[in-house]
């Protein structure tokens, strides 16, 4: 699942920074304007409040500076001619196949950062854009393809954030393929034969490449 990987890209991104620290210096130095005093007090502050994550909304008992992962939307982007994505083999008998159905489906998360101050909630949120950019690999080799990320301010609300804090949401967008392997179908083709099939003057391309199993042998000069 999806969110359980960016659950786990994101836990152990927070604990390599936190096991290496100067990796703030190259996110802030390289890519925003800052002070080194500004940039030593960052990181100061993330070794004393490391970000906890969790998924879903944020809870009145949550311990904060917080990442909540939220399945923001899903739905099917794309599909297949008949949604065919071929065959599998069945794993107790190599002569049948089940046919698959296959579609592109876009799943899109919200990262929702809570912290105590404005600014903290700004430099979290960009330490959670570098965490999920060096992730991508670990994506990748789920089978997840067209990565996308974007963000902004959270307004004020009751209902998905506590009082008295503040908050930034990171929304990653990315697209993954989905099978359903039909088991009923592979009863329904043919693959090999169970019984004797004799043609000695035809070949295996008249049945298809179904494997017959059968050697037939001539008796007499006409046979």
């Amino acid at each position: 699942m999806i969110h359980r990987l960016l659950h786990s890209i994101l836990t152990s991104g927070i604990q390599i920074i936190h096991n290496d620290i100067t990796l703030l210096d190259d996110l802030f130095d390289r890519n925003f304007v800052l002070q080194d005093a500004e940039v030593s007090a960052i990181k100061e502050y993330y070794l004393a409040h490391t970000p906890e994550v969790i998924n879903g909304y944020a809870r009145k008992d949550s311990d904060f500076p917080l990442i909540a992962i939220v399945l923001a939307n899903e739905g099917e982007s794309e599909s297949f001619l008949g949604d065919d994505a071929g065959q599998v083999m069945d794993e107790d008998d190599p002569y049948l196949h089940s046919d698959i159905s296959s579609t592109i489906w876009t799943h899109t998360y919200n990262f929702l950062i809570y912290t105590d101050h404005p600014d903290i909630t700004v430099y979290y949120y960009e330490i959670a854009k570098l965490i999920i950019l060096g992730g991508l690999p670990v994506l990748v080799d789920d089978g997840c393809f067209e990565f996308s990320l974007s963000g902004g301010d959270l307004a004020p609300d009751p209902k998905y954030m506590p009082e008295h804090l503040f908050g930034r949401q990171l929304t990653f967008t990315c697209q993954r393929e989905m099978q359903i392997i039909d088991r009923d179908t592979r009863l329904s083709k043919a693959f090999r034969i169970g019984g004797i099939y004799v043609d000695s003057s035809g070949s295996s391309s008249d049945v298809g490449e179904v494997r017959t199993n059968v050697t037939t042998y001539g008796v007499g000069n006409d046979e």
